[in-house]
């Protein structure tokens, strides 16, 4: 199915499109065409007008000059019958590579990207490395995915750019875009394919490496994630984020001094921040240090008072302390910011019990034991993700 069709209807945009064209030959006025193309670089666009209309006359189907007068038109701004040249050219030569990627950037030019991408990969067809093609292919591809992301809809975006890598499987922007595309989706192993494909074709790609890490972290890869990341930080070492996914990382490998070193540089590059924070204070907590633990979390809270992670680690230091009353208030708070936050139901039912109130313990540890299964986590781990705000 062509991807002009494929679109229209998943987002019925209701785009024209044009008919087929007659395969014809013609050739001969390479010497006008340069002639003609050297008068609009010194802006004489009425005499290179006057000369292609002249050699038309003689040759009425020579798609070369037709192309040729049309980029004039389109300079004189008569996109109408820039068009219309460009048509008859390709009825003309169908293949005209000239043809259809000036009728694929006035398309481009006016959003009918799905049937700017059709004259492209016609070029492509013939020349798969035709530089100004891929580069057509790629600008209408990315701007196609974003009209559909704009639009709710995820899932075409990703449906144009595999589209466009069935016509370009060779550009590593392309394949980085699908691959982000494809992550954010959630389908995993299109994403992996096609960044790995992506990192092969450009190694040291940093916007690459750092997409791929994402992925590994998202499989559970985590030797793998460790390293992109590591790969990628070496090139951009004073990327906050990036330190604190290797942190991350390395804090579920049990590997805690590392991973406190890189929440800590996070945290150095980028002061203010949550996220960091709250791990240094989850470290503390699993650590049983509870001075460092609080310290931590009241960092958080100082910047999102509604972080979930951040509650129920007060909430737990609380419990331990056998402070029951000010812990189950705790959880509760991080109920309301994240339900699905399962270590908050667990630890408030436990906090319950301790209370006497026998039947909403039991309510919220049925509610964890739920939440664990859905989410294949052991039950009463705390920490075991981040809850933030919802």
């Amino acid at each position: 199915m062509r991807l002009r069709l494929l679109f229209a209807t998943a987002l019925t945009m209701g785009l024209a499109f044009p008919g087929a064209f007659a395969q014809r030959g013609a050739d001969g006025s390479e010497t006008v065409v340069r002639h003609a193309d050297e008068l609009r670089a010194e802006h004489k666009e009425d005499a290179a007008a006057k000369l292609l209309t002249g050699y038309l006359e003689k040759h009425p189907e020579d798609a070369n000059a037709l192309t040729a007068l049309a980029k004039v038109r389109i300079d004189q701004d008569d996109t109408d019958g820039g068009r219309d040249l460009l048509t008859r050219a390709l009825a003309s030569s169908p293949n005209s590579e000239a043809a259809n990627f000036a009728l694929g950037n006035l398309l481009a030019a006016e959003g009918r990207y799905p049937e700017a991408m059709d004259r492209f990969e016609t070029v492509l067809a013939i020349d798969l490395q035709n530089e100004a093609a891929r580069g057509g292919e790629l600008k209408a591809a990315t701007e196609l995915a974003l009209v559909a992301r704009r639009g709710q809809h995820p899932d075409v975006a990703l449906t144009v750019l595999e589209h466009a890598r069935s016509a370009m499987p060779d550009n590593p922007q392309l394949l980085l875009d699908l691959g982000v595309q494809a992550t954010e989706i959630g389908k995993l192993p299109e994403a992996l394919d096609s960044l790995t494909t992506a990192r092969k074709l450009d190694p040291e790609n940093p916007e690459i490496i750092y997409a791929l890490a994402r992925v590994e972290l998202d499989q559970q890869h985590m030797a793998d994630a460790e390293q992109d990341l590591r790969a990628y930080l070496k090139q951009r070492p004073n990327d906050a984020s990036a330190h604190y996914g290797l942190g991350h990382i390395l804090g579920m490998e049990q590997k805690t001094d590392a991973a406190r070193t890189e929440f800590e540089r996070s945290i150095q590059l980028q002061p203010v921040q949550t996220e960091s924070y709250y791990q240094l204070g989850q470290l503390a907590l699993n650590a049983h240090d509870p001075s460092e633990a609080e310290s931590e979390f009241r960092k958080t809270l100082a910047r999102d008072a509604k972080h979930g992670g951040a509650l129920t680690g007060m909430g737990i230091l609380a419990f331990r302390g056998k402070d029951y009353a000010e812990a189950e208030k705790y959880f509760a708070r991080a109920e309301q910011s994240s339900p699905n936050y399962q270590p908050a139901h667990y630890y408030r039912g436990l906090a319950l019990e301790h209370l006497g109130r026998k039947q909403e313990a039991a309510r919220e540890l049925k509610k964890a034991t739920e939440l664990d299964r859905e989410q294949n986590g052991p039950p009463g781990a705390a920490g075991q993700s981040t809850a933030t705000s919802q």
